[in-house]
């Protein structure tokens, strides 16, 4: 008797999930991002230049999906003659976002760098607003030497109206909207990152991890509100 009673339950719940499938909408209203899909030439005192996507990363990303890239440098407060670098990438999702847009850590393995660490960090914004962002600790090999050169990496993805560090919470997003409002929200992800310590060129001043995060999360303050749309956005924590 329990077991026919288990049958029936199962073949409820089987048939249940069905019907919810055909209720589903078929096509779905796109929503655009937030994202504004031009890094500025300048960002406070650094002074952004157009870089080529690697073949790498383009091969890691899907057909319809749109970026850009740009290098910013600055001369090194308090030290004569010397610069930084700081790299910023934006891809945004084609029309067929399960498969155009990812977690950044495929392009960051794409071109070279091995991940040793992965966490959240939160930089106040202003405003009241903090934004979460991914962080990755990495370093990739310098060819025809044991010598390995670090880097961190910050990144967040914006959608519509949602800010988001979370490949996941992302996802769970997309299904909500589906289901209870029949849209898609096409989504862009944002990475910003510099390499540190020696070795990395002429004139490219040296700096230890914990100034390295200090010098991305006051470029990110400086380019948050240059590359989003004047929108609230769920997810800065006010």
């Amino acid at each position: 008797m329990n077991r026919l009673k288990k049958l029936l339950i199962s073949q409820i719940v089987l048939a249940g999930g069905l019907a919810t499938m055909y209720a589903l909408p078929r096509t779905y209203e796109i929503r655009e991002s937030a994202i504004l899909m031009s890094l500025p030439s300048f960002v406070g005192e650094w002074h952004g230049k157009p870089i080529e996507v690697s073949e790498q990363e383009e091969e890691s990303l899907a057909d319809d999906t749109a970026h850009e890239k740009k290098w910013y440098s600055r001369f090194t407060p308090g030290k004569l003659g010397e610069f930084d670098i700081v790299h910023a990438f934006i891809v945004l999702s084609g029309d067929d976002m399960n498969n155009s847009i990812h977690r950044p850590e495929r392009c960051h393995t794409a071109q070279g760098y091995t991940i040793e660490q992965r966490g959240e960090v939160e930089i106040d914004i202003g405003q009241g607003r903090i934004l979460k962002v991914m962080r990755l600790l990495s370093s990739r090999g310098v060819q025809g030497s044991t010598r390995r050169i670090s880097n961190v990496t910050y990144y967040w993805f914006t959608g519509s109206e949602t800010v988001t560090n979370g490949h996941y919470e992302r996802t769970w997003v997309d299904m909500r909207d589906r289901l209870l409002t029949g849209t898609n929200q096409r989504w862009a992800y944002v990475t910003v990152a510099a390499e540190f310590g020696e070795g990395r060129g002429e004139g490219i001043a040296v700096h230890s991890e914990a100034e390295t995060d200090e010098i991305l999360q006051d470029f990110t303050r400086k380019l948050f509100d240059r590359i989003h749309k004047p929108v609230a956005l769920v997810g800065l924590k006010e």
